[in-house]
């Protein structure tokens, strides 16, 4: 599996590169004909990219491992949220907010 996933490459590879040229998809390609990413894309970073091609490439199972694991991790960040609001609760760090309004 590459490291970096170029879809400009994989469109060559798989002949959809000379299609899109000869349909002229507006949102797509400019006028020039150079490659341009969807609008979808414009915000995500190459490290993006590649994570979503590695997490493509999991099987079923290794896709609902990552799921899991992600809700792990937010579960217990929730849970130390929770212990943190309750630490200010108990030293009324909140109290002083309460009365300003």
């Amino acid at each position: 599996m590459p490291n970096k996933y170029d879809m400009k490459e994989e469109l060559d590879n798989s002949g959809l590169l000379e299609l899109m040229e000869r349909n002229g998809s507006p949102e797509m390609w400019e006028s020039k004909g150079e490659f341009t990413p969807p609008s979808w894309m414009k915000g995500l970073t190459q490290d993006d990219i590649n994570a979503m091609y590695q997490l493509g490439a999991l099987s079923k199972n290794g896709l609902l491992a990552e799921i899991k694991k992600i809700f792990d991790q937010a579960y217990n960040i929730g849970l130390q949220e929770a212990k943190e609001i309750t630490k200010g609760k108990n030293l009324e760090i909140f109290s002083n907010l309460t009365r300003r309004k």
